[in-house]
């Protein structure tokens, strides 16, 4: 494998995970925003 392969799969893996980390924080914070409003009715 070359370093250009490598470095493609290491950047590949790194942009996975930000999204997941991304959409997780995302969620918390739909959560966060709904939550107030369910207990209004």
């Amino acid at each position: 494998m070359t370093t250009v392969g490598r470095n493609k799969k290491a950047i590949e893996k790194y942009i996975k995970e930000q999204l997941n980390e991304d959409m997780i924080s995302d969620q918390i914070s739909i959560k966060e925003y709904m939550d107030p409003f369910k207990g209004s009715k």
